[in-house]
């Protein structure tokens, strides 16, 4: 496994979040053992939060009981609602008599899982995990995170190399608010182009399934629960292309997401028009995603959206 050494840890900075006043300080001084010079420990959530949304970490190592909604922290980190950079590597320390924290941690997306007490031995193996050997991340329905080992995956689903400051720092690259915002971005912009891919293949799924009842006239509640399904996975797609500025693609997600909603109000007594809009979901979809913005300049009139609704 590749080195680290005491020079090389000098500009990483990790936040400790452990609410034991005893083990935050052997925490604190395991990691300062290593090099790390940049400690900073919190007792409470309220703390870190505040330290965070000011100085994204390095590093961020928190126990699975340092707060009720440790978990849901977490995912607001993730989703990018808490701090600055959403793919900091996070490590969770977890108590043996503790089993369901795993799992728990396990679908938030933290890159490493520790069973408590931790060793100054295995803090330096830890250190060099997630700095040189750090699993790429993936998008799936409903987790965004680090790959895990065994995680049944169905679709297409990009394995992403998000950016990882600790590495970078280690290799001696500096960041200010300004580069870490620009290389966030970088890695975002991939994070989200796999939420549309991903949201490609359950638009697909669901139209199958809706196309093929309203043909052998299997009209059931089902159908209804698969119409606000569409509408919904529409909605969020909308939301996903906004923010990757293609207006074209976001205005379409919206516009059919509106008409589906619309049939679901009376599923069980559609037209064909209408049966005829939910087999062109999936086709609208692609067809937008790969005009993109960057074709929209060259060919403004690539994509009419009016054939679709």
């Amino acid at each position: 496994m590749a080195r680290l050494d005491k020079e090389m840890l000098k500009k990483i900075t990790v936040y400790i979040g452990e609410k034991n006043y005893y083990e935050r300080n052997q925490l604190r001084d395991m990691f300062k053992s290593q090099g790390i010079v940049q400690i900073v420990c919190h007792g409470n959530m309220a703390g870190l939060k505040e330290v965070m949304a000011e100085v994204p970490p390095d590093l961020l190592v928190i126990s699975d009981d340092f707060d009720t909604d440790v978990f849901g922290a977490i995912k607001e980190i993730r989703s990018q609602k808490l701090g600055d950079n959403p793919f900091l590597p996070i490590t969770m320390l977890v108590n043996a008599n503790r089993p369901h924290s795993l799992k728990m941690a396990i679908g938030t997306g933290v890159d490493d899982i520790i069973v408590k007490p931790l060793t100054p031995e295995r803090v330096q193996e830890r250190l060099r995990l997630v700095t040189f050997h750090r699993q790429p991340f993936i998008v799936t329905d409903d987790y965004m995170g680090p790959q895990r080992k065994n995680m049944e995956l169905t679709g297409r689903v990009r394995r992403i190399a998000v950016l990882n400051t600790f590495l970078e720092k280690v290799n001696g690259r500096d960041f200010d608010k300004s580069t870490l915002k620009e290389a966030v971005e970088g890695s975002l912009q991939q994070v989200l182009q796999a939420k549309l891919d991903r949201q490609s293949f359950r638009l697909g799924e669901v139209c199958e399934r809706l196309v093929r009842a309203y043909d052998s006239q299997l009209i059931t509640e089902e159908v209804q629960n698969d119409l606000i399904m569409l509408a919904d996975v529409l909605g969020d797609a909308a939301g996903v292309a906004s923010k990757l500025r293609d207006a074209q693609l976001s205005g379409l997600c919206e516009q059919l997401s509106e008409n589906v909603r619309g049939i679901a109000e009376h599923y069980d007594d559609v037209v064909p028009s209408e049966i005829d809009l939910i087999r062109k979901v999936t086709a609208a979809f692609k067809m937008a995603m790969s005009s993109g913005p960057a074709a929209e300049e060259a060919q403004p009139d690539a994509l009419d959206l009016s054939q679709f609704t």
